[in-house]
């Protein structure tokens, strides 16, 4: 039995040799959200993301903060895949961390949520 594998360029397409494919962008699996506190006067938040890559041909595409309201923050995470079932990728998962700046603009003793496609988790501002 013969595989082929592609993967996606930096224009957005996956081919071996001659041929290409499609891609779409798909919301990312998330493993692991954790909040930073930078030891700043006021403190300084960050959310380090790390996102799963669920196959050889996945590419990490970006982050974008979604809303964020009082005590809320929406972050979506998101990975570029080909955008057809012919298109053979090698079963390895992956992972990518990003880091999203949330700044110092917090109450101190307030709860807020992150959710990173779906993933929620809370902190208490200092």
């Amino acid at each position: 039995m013969v595989a082929a594998v592609a993967c996606i360029d930096d224009s957005g397409s996956t081919g071996s040799g001659g041929d290409t494919y499609p891609t779409k962008v798909v919301d990312a699996p998330i493993d692991r959200v954790d909040i930073q506190v930078r030891e700043s006067a006021p403190p300084q938040y960050a959310v380090v993301i790390t996102s799963g890559l669920p196959s050889g041909c996945a590419r990490f595409e970006a982050w974008e903060v979604v809303s964020r309201t009082d005590s809320e923050i929406t972050i979506r995470v998101t990975n570029r895949m080909p955008d057809s079932d012919e298109v053979v990728c090698t079963m390895i998962y992956g992972t990518h961390e990003s880091v999203v700046d949330l700044g110092s603009d917090f109450v101190s003793g307030r709860e807020y949520t992150v959710i990173v496609n779906g993933e929620r988790t809370t902190f208490t501002a200092q």
